[in-house]
């Protein structure tokens, strides 16, 4: 993660995105039409899915946008920055997020004013100021080798093998009402991980077949428990899995299927101590620029889930975004 910094010169023209399929976005384009009036160097758009996003891109870029104010979740945030390279394939806008998501991982991570009209106007008199703060992060690229073709995706936070079935469990809750908000969420999220450690979810017991590559290291195949990747340097709640060394600006978290002593390995693991044994035991965490993973399961990047086929994927970290905030 790079330094914070003030930025020294604002932005020439602003454009803003609102995920209209946002809960938390249904009043907005009102509520921001008061700050927008004062503000005629900002052009909003409420692109409804990718295609709109991609025209909304290009017009942005076309009109000399050098300032991106997101607001959504994580998963507005990802289509944005996946998205970007077709519209600006030279040099990315600078990133503000307006965190109204059910789950805002990387606001919280790497800065926002909140999400209201309040938080808009704060950012926009920071911008004309230059009083904005910028944060770089490396950003996580999942492409498809074996098609060379397809578009690769960005975002902050991949995960496989147990992480898709909770994904799954999760969403199942909020389409049934039970569930709507990030902390109601994480309690689902809980209940199955204490499945796994009880036994009582032949699924995550059992594991699901992989094989992951880390750089040039040998291939390592087998169950997996669960798979994890970022290029954040904090997630929520203090969670904090990872460990082991190695160049690289992705993090990554492998755990076997059935591996030994679950309950104090995970101990360990999310208490930021772990042991030596933990390694023969099935546990292995470490640092790289490029992972290679071969499944046949879906995988989740930043809370959707994307399909591997046959060739697997290629996670790496070689673009970076700049996030500013006030």
């Amino acid at each position: 993660m790079g330094q914070i910094t003030s930025s020294t010169q604002a932005p020439r023209r602003i454009g803003l995105i609102i995920n209209p399929r946002s809960h938390a976005n249904k009043t907005k384009p009102a509520d921001f039409t008061a700050v927008l009036a004062r503000h005629p160097e900002v052009q909003a758009a409420s692109p409804d899915g990718l295609p709109e996003l991609h025209k909304t891109l290009a017009q942005f870029a076309a009109d000399g946008v050098t300032l991106l104010i997101v607001c959504g979740g994580d998963g507005t945030l990802r289509d944005v920055i996946s998205a970007m390279p077709h519209a600006y394939p030279d040099d990315m806008p600078e990133i503000a997020i307006l965190s109204a998501g059910n789950t805002n991982l990387a606001a919280r991570v790497l800065g926002s004013a909140g999400s209201d009209s309040a938080a808009l106007e704060k950012i926009l008199i920071a911008a004309a100021q230059n009083r904005l703060t910028r944060k770089v992060c490396p950003l996580l690229q999942v492409s498809w080798p074996d098609e060379p073709a397809r578009d690769p995706i960005f975002g902050f936070l991949f995960g496989a093998a147990s992480f898709t079935e909770v994904k799954r469990t999760a969403n199942a809750a909020v389409r049934g009402g039970g569930l709507r908000h990030g902390a109601e969420v994480a309690a689902t999220v809980t209940l199955t991980a204490l499945r796994a450690i009880l036994g009582r979810d032949p699924a995550i017991k059992q594991g699901w077949p992989m094989t992951l590559t880390v750089g040039d290291r040998p291939a390592i195949d087998g169950q997996r428990m669960l798979v994890m990747a970022t290029t954040l340097d904090s997630l929520m709640l203090g969670l904090w899995p990872f460990w082991g060394k190695g160049q690289g600006g992705i993090r990554w978290l492998d755990i076997d299927a059935s591996p030994r002593r679950l309950v104090a390995g995970l101990t360990n693991m999310l208490m930021r101590r772990p042991k030596p044994w933990m390694l023969r035991g099935g546990y292995r965490s470490g640092r790289g620029n490029a992972l290679r993973l071969m499944l046949t399961q879906p995988f989740i990047l930043d809370g959707e889930a994307f399909e591997p086929r046959s060739g697997g994927v290629l996670l790496s970290a070689a673009a970076s975004v700049t996030v500013v905030a006030p």
